[in-house]
C-alpha cells in the first residue's frame, strides 16, 4: 500500500512538472511583456535556487550573492563590447570566471560560519560593487549597455533562457540527491558529527559555495543578454536580499521553494510597481507575513498541509 502511494505521488510530481513546462513554453503567445516578466522570473528563480543550494542545504547565510551574478553579468558584457566575442563563448567566460570567483571567495569565507560568514560575503559583494562603479573599463555608475540580443529576437531568447534554466535545475537536483548534496545536509545539521563521520566540513562548504557561486553567475550571464545592458546595481546588497527573499517565500527546505518564490516575487513586483510608488513597502509587508504565518515558506507550507 505504501509503494503504491508513494508511486501515485511521483506520477503526480511528475504530470505536474510537466504540465508547468507546456505553459512555460506557451508563454510568448501571451505577449512581450509577459515573455520578458517569465524570462526574468526564471533567472531570478535560478539564481535563487543556486543560493539555497548553500543556505538551505548547507547551512549558511550569503547576503554577497549577487557578486556572482553581477561578474557573470558583466564578464559577458565585456567580451561582447569590449572584445568582439559571440554570446556563446562570453558566457562559457562567464561560467568559468564565476567559478574562480567562488572558489578564491569561497576559500576565504567558509573559514567561519554564521554572522561572521554573512558579513564576509557582504563586505566582498560591497567592494566589487565599488570597484564596478569606480572602474571606466566596466562602464563606471553607467555600466555597459548596447548588447546585441542574441537571436534578434525576445521570443526566440526565452526559449534559450527556459532550456538553460531547466537543464541547470536538473543539474542542481541531481547534485542535492547525490551522496555530495548529502554532505551538504549533514555540514548544515551538525558539522562537528559530520566531521567525526569523516566529512570535510570546511572542503564540502567550499564545493557547495563554488557550485552556488557558478550557476548564479549563469543566471547572471544570461540576464544580461535578456537585458542587454548591466550597471553595478546588479552587485549592490539590495540584489542579494532579493535572493534571501525569494528563497524564504518559497521555502528553504523544498527544492523548488525558490522557484515558487521567484515567480510569485517578480509577478508581486511587477503588480505592485504598476499600482503605487511604494512597492517596496508592500513587499515588506509581505515578507512580515511570511515570517510570521508561513515560516516554513509557500511550498513548504502548502506541502506540509498535503502532507497533513
Amino acid at each position: 500500500m505504501g509503494e503504491e502511494v508513494k508511486e501515485q505521488e511521483v506520477s503526480m510530481e511528475t504530470v505536474a512538472m510537466i504540465l508547468g513546462v507546456i505553459l512555460l513554453a506557451l508563454v510568448p503567445l501571451a505577449g512581450r511583456h509577459m515573455t520578458h516578466l517569465v524570462a526574468s522570473a526564471l533567472l531570478l528563480s535560478l539564481a535563487a535556487t543556486s543560493f539555497n543550494l548553500l543556505f538551505g542545504y548547507t547551512g549558511l547565510l550569503s547576503f554577497g550573492h549577487a557578486l556572482f551574478w553581477g561578474v557573470g553579468g558583466y564578464t559577458v558584457a565585456v567580451m561582447m563590447a569590449r572584445f568582439g566575442f559571440g554570446y556563446l563563448e562570453s558566457v562559457a567566460a562567464a561560467l568559468a570566471m564565476s567559478a574562480i570567483m567562488g572558489a578564491a571567495i569561497g576559500f576565504l569565507c567558509v573559514r567561519h560560519t554564521r554572522i561572521y560568514f554573512a558579513i564576509l560575503t557582504l563586505a566582498f559583494g560591497q567592494m566589487f560593487y565599488g570597484i564596478a562603479v569606480k572602474w571606466d573599463f566596466l562602464g563606471g555608475s553607467d555600466g555597459i549597455y548596447g548588447l546585441p540580443r542574441p537571436l534578434n529576437s525576445l521570443e526566440l531568447y526565452y526559449y534559450v533562457v527556459l532550456a538553460s534554466v531547466l537543464v541547470s535545475l536538473y543539474i542542481l537536483r541531481v547534485i542535492t540527491r547525490s551522496s555530495l548534496g548529502l554532505s551538504f545536509m549533514a555540514v548544515r545539521d551538525n558539522a562537528f558529527r559530520a566531521e567525526f563521520l569523516g566529512i570535510g566540513v570546511r572542503a564540502t562548504r567550499l564545493k557547495s559555495f563554488i557550485i552556488s557561486a557558478t550557476f548564479t553567475g549563469l543566471a547572471g550571464a544570461l540576464w544580461v543578454l535578456l537585458e542587454t545592458a548591466i550597471g553595478p546595481e546588479s552587485m549592490f546588497w539590495t540584489h542579494s536580499a532579493e535572493f534571501v527573499f525569494v528563497t524564504l517565500l518559497g521555502g528553504p527546505r523544498v527544492f523548488l521553494g525558490p522557484v515558487v518564490g521567484g515567480f510569485i516575487y517578480a509577478f508581486l513586483a511587477d503588480v505592485a510597481m504598476s499600482v503605487t510608488e511604494f512597492w517596496l513597502f508592500v513587499i515588506g509587508a509581505v515578507l512580515i507575513g511570511i515570517v510570521l504565518f508561513f515560516p516554513y515558506g509557500v511550498l513548504g507550507y502548502l506541502l506540509k498541509r498535503l502532507r497533513g
